[in-house]
Formats: C-alpha cells, sequence, structure tokens
C-alpha cells in the first residue's frame, strides 16, 4: 500500500483490489517452517495532498481480507484507518506523520487484535524519474491472546524508478526490534534452556505447535515492480526475504504477491 500510495495523483479516489500471495514460513518456526498461500481483496479510499500548498491533511482507510489455502485459522478480515499530515518543505523533499488504527479479526480468535501507532515518512525526488525514501513505524498491538500481543519499532528505506511512464521499480530494506511469537518444533522444545524457559508459551491450536513470546531483530529485504496498463487499471508484483532473530533461535521466510489493482 506504501509503494501505490506515491503514484496515486488525484485529490480523493477509491482503490480495490485482489492479490495472490505465499509464505514460507507462516508460523515463523525457528528450524522448519511451514507454508501457505493465500488469496486477499481489499477496498481503500484515498484522500491525498492537493499540491497547492506546502501542507495538507491526508486519509487512507482500508478494509482487507484474506482467505488461505492450508491454515484456514489464519483467515482474517482487518480495517485500518491512518489520517496524517503532509508537509513539503522543498519541492523534492516530502514530509508525512500519519497515526493509525487497526481493527484485524482472526478466524483463530486468540490472533485477532487491535493494533494503534503512527508513522514518519519522506520521500526525496531525486531526478525526474529516482526517488527515495526512508520512514520510521511504531506498532503496539494487543491481541486476544497475550502470547500474539507485541510493541515494534521499525525503520526502513527504499529507492525507486520510474522506467517509463507506465512502469516503476523499487527495492527496500526494513529493520525492526520488538516481540513476536515464535513456533517451536519437537526438537528445539527439548533444547530449549536458559532465557527461553522463562518466557511466554503456550500451544497454538491454529499451527498445531508450541509457540514462544521473544524479543526479536528482525531484517526484510523486498524487490517490487508494477505496470499502469491504463490510468485507472494497474498491477503489482512483490518479493521480500525476511530473517527474525531472538533469544530462542532465528526463523527465515520468502514471501510475495501478485496482484490486480483498479482505481476509480
Amino acid at each position: 500500500m506504501m509503494i501505490l500510495g506515491t503514484h496515486i495523483k488525484a485529490l480523493a479516489e477509491w482503490e480495490t483490489g485482489a492479490k495472490v500471495g505465499f509464505d514460507t514460513n507462516v508460523d515463523r518456526a525457528i528450524e522448519v517452517g511451514r507454508s501457505d498461500s493465500y488469496l486477499s481483496a481489499y477496498l481503500s479510499f484515498f484522500r491525498e495532498p492537493s499540491g497547492e500548498s506546502r501542507t495538507d491533511w491526508t486519509l487512507a482507510t482500508t478494509m482487507e481480507g484474506a482467505a488461505f489455502a492450508r491454515f484456514h485459522e489464519l483467515d482474517y478480515l482487518m480495517l485500518t484507518v491512518a489520517p496524517g499530515v503532509n508537509f513539503i518543505p522543498h519541492r523534492i523533499w516530502t514530509i508525512q506523520v500519519s497515526p493509525f488504527i487497526q481493527l484485524k479479526g482472526v478466524k483463530d480468535s486468540e490472533q485477532s487484535a487491535l493494533t494503534f501507532g503512527g508513522k514518519l515518512s519522506m520521500r526525496e525526488q531525486i531526478t525526474g524519474d529516482l526517488y527515495a525514501g526512508q520512514y520510521y513505524i511504531y506498532r503496539d498491538s494487543r491481541a486476544d491472546s497475550d502470547v500474539y500481543s507485541f510493541t515494534e519499532h521499525a525503520v526502513g528505506a527504499f529507492l525507486g524508478m520510474n522506467w517509463t511512464s507506465a512502469f516503476f521499480s523499487e527495492i527496500s530494506y526494513e529493520y525492526s526490534y520488538g516481540d513476536s511469537f515464535q513456533a517451536l518444533s519437537t526438537t528445539s522444545t527439548a533444547i530449549l534452556t536458559g532465557p527461553g524457559r522463562r518466557k511466554q508459551r503456550r500451544f497454538s491450536t491454529a499451527f498445531e505447535r508450541e509457540i514462544i513470546k521473544d524479543k526479536v531483530d528482525r531484517h526484510s529485504f523486498g524487490i517490487s515492480a508494477g505496470i499502469d496498463w491504463t490510468k485507472t487499471l494497474f498491477s503489482l508484483a512483490s518479493y521480500t526475504y525476511t530473517t527474525m532473530k531472538g533469544d530462542v533461535g532465528t526463523s527465515t521466510s520468502h514471501g510475495g504477491f501478485v496482484g490486480l489493482g483498479y482505481r476509480f
């Protein structure tokens, strides 16, 4: 959604779309992760700056739902509301501050959560076609089960290129630190010693594994590309590699999606 938002020029518009994606480690296992694919759809409303003044307000509201092919307990419906203030100190430099609130209902009710936080982002138009951006995000998520609750600080950067008037691509990196659940296999449970024994643990019926709440360092590397087929129809593809390291071990995952969207 961050990528799509940078290409919206209208003052206010609606957007809808669907995507097919995959995740090779949906349970964040520290040994052998379990993969799954999903189908999701969304409907969004954006109120973007008019460009007529240095300071203007923004609004992004999105309703999204997803269905998983294997782990049906992960099916969810989510509403996100993010008002914001946009400031342009220079013609090539944009700053945006945006608090947000997110309500997520999951079929596995233990993972249903209310999340709130804020985002500070900057974007620089380096040349007519080359742009860069940086951001900081704080999240505080309160799930029905505390093992899924978390607080997180994340910083990231991206570099993008508009190769033509219709085709663009981006590369990105994000580092975050905070709470996360991780799944334990039979082997990892047996060898768990030290700080891990004092951490919160429980059996997850959704993943059919024991999970543990841990403090983790997460690194994510991504690449995305999109095509505007018409003024209203567009497609987007994305791939992300993530590694997450905590006291009890390290988990890695590959994720991605292809999607089709329509603006109106």
